[in-house]
């Protein structure tokens, strides 16, 4: 970067650009990863020194995030060039006293302060780890053993067979099924070699970027996966957002959207294909937090997403909804525990949701099509463990209908008019119970005539927990 457009980002961070430089710096962001970097490394520094009071602006990092948002390259960043950044802060002569401490001493005070994810990602810098192993499913390895909750470093990842999940610190999420071979390189950049993979990237984390033997595949937001063959040719496929995808056969970039697939070949070239999910559906539960289901639990693809089209007497559907984020306002459930008892989840947690649904076919339209008389009673039930723990359930048609604006993604048709649960009447009643440890959901549901149940399940999703 120039010294010029360095001083144009410096001036945004001490809140001196003037209204008629907006356009240049917004300019500048779409351009220059560089800048895009620099100005990430800024915002991030200064989040800490607020929490230090030393008086940051507030919201920096947000604005930051927002006004990167039209990335459309990955955000390299060397040791020596982040040393540059920090040299260059205008708060240099506070900042070379604290930076040699910083990160031991922002642990100590952000933890004091509520704020865990900082601390789980400064924590995880000062470590030299880059992601946690969150989840595995039968994994098998080749060579070093890994275990969930293991951290891990810049590091070659070798997969015999079996599924893994793996939390970056910034959160982004990559699911492994074996055989296959993934490369940590840094903080937003990997490789794959073989296997297949899935990765979903929150707000803030777009870059993130995954080599393959024949391109550079760069997310822009939020879904995407990637069947990487042994002989070099890879399937790229889109499941929400955008992808970037820079060829190395030539310099042109390639822009994928959701429900786009492209085939690779070792040269490089590329070629449009059929979209198709088939060959990630068994990455999906673990990709999702899932560990186990029984009884008429089932599994919904989280692309599509048309789940309320779906009608089915003898399954209870889950379907993920959305990525795991923070809440922008306080989140109404109606089941802490077992318990009826109406409460708030509080803004800035980290949640993810699930909805679960029983969706029995109409009666009267089975009657219509069956010489059999159909029941006009459904009963169901079935058990769901995820690799969290549970916040809280929502059950009330009026605080579901309230929290689709929170969580529904892709909803399609108007949801049922009546698909809360009953929980009072004896013959009807459905049952709710929640495990101990809180992460064993056992439901038995009944439904009667066109009526359906849904129960949106909100699991805690703190960074902290797997990267403390």
């Amino acid at each position: 970067m120039s010294p010029s457009e360095t001083e144009l980002i410096e001036a945004y961070v001490d809140g001196r650009l003037a209204e008629s430089q907006g356009d240049l710096l917004r300019e500048l962001l779409r351009s220059d990863a560089e800048a895009r970097a620099y100005l990430r490394s800024l915002a991030t520094l200064e989040s800490g020194l607020r929490d230090l009071a030393i008086g940051a602006p507030e919201g920096m990092v947000d604005d930051v995030d927002l006004l990167c948002q039209a990335t459309t390259r990955p955000v390299q960043a060397s040791s020596t060039m982040m040393t540059l950044r920090v040299a260059t802060l205008r708060v240099a002569g506070v900042v070379a006293s604290l930076v040699a401490c910083l990160l031991i001493v922002l642990g100590i005070v952000a933890f004091r302060n509520g704020d865990e994810e900082q601390t789980a990602k400064v924590m995880s810098s000062d470590a030299h780890f880059v992601a946690s192993l969150v989840q595995s499913s039968d994994a098998v390895w080749r060579g070093e053993q890994l275990s969930d909750g293991d951290k891990l470093e810049a590091q070659s990842l070798s997969l015999e067979s079996g599924i893994v999940r793996i939390q970056f610190a910034d959160g982004v999420e990559v699911t492994l099924q074996g055989p296959a071979e993934y490369e940590l390189v840094t903080l937003g950049e990997t490789r794959l070699h073989t296997g297949l993979l899935t990765a979903t990237v929150p707000q803030g984390a777009e870059g993130f970027r995954v080599d393959t033997p024949s391109a550079q595949v760069v997310d822009l937001g939020t879904a995407f996966g990637i069947e990487q063959s042994a002989n070099g040719l890879s399937t790229v496929s889109v499941f929400d957002g955008e992808v970037e995808i820079v060829s190395r056969l030539d310099s042109n970039n390639h822009l994928l959207t959701e429900g786009e697939t492209v085939h690779l070949t070792t040269d490089g070239s590329v070629s449009e294909s059929e979209f198709a999910t088939q060959p990630f559906e068994k990455l999906w539960p673990t990709a999702s937090g899932i560990v186990e289901s029984t009884g008429a639990i089932r599994f919904a693809p989280p692309w599509p997403r048309r789940l309320s089209q779906i009608q089915s007497d003898t399954d209870i559907l889950v379907l993920p909804e959305g990525y795991a984020g923070k809440l922008e306002e306080p989140c109404p459930i109606d089941i802490v525990e077992s318990e009826l008892a109406e409460s708030n989840i509080p803004i800035g947690q980290r949640v993810r949701s699930y909805l679960l649904q029983f969706n029995p076919v109409d009666p009267a339209r089975q009657e219509a099509t069956s010489k059999e008389p159909g029941s006009r009673m459904r009963r169901i039930a079935g058990s769901i463990t995820f690799d969290r723990p549970v916040i809280g359930m929502i059950v009330n048609t009026e605080t579901l209908k309230i929290t689709d604006e929170f969580f529904a993604l892709h909803r399609g048709p108007i949801r049922p008019f009546k698909r809360g649960l009953e929980l009072s009447p004896p013959r009807t009643a459905d049952v709710v119970s929640l495990s101990e440890d809180r992460r064993t959901l056992t439901l038995k549901l009944a439904v009667f005539n066109q009526f359906s149940d849904h129960v949106r399940v909100i699991v805690d999703a703190s960074l902290s927990d797997v990267h403390d």
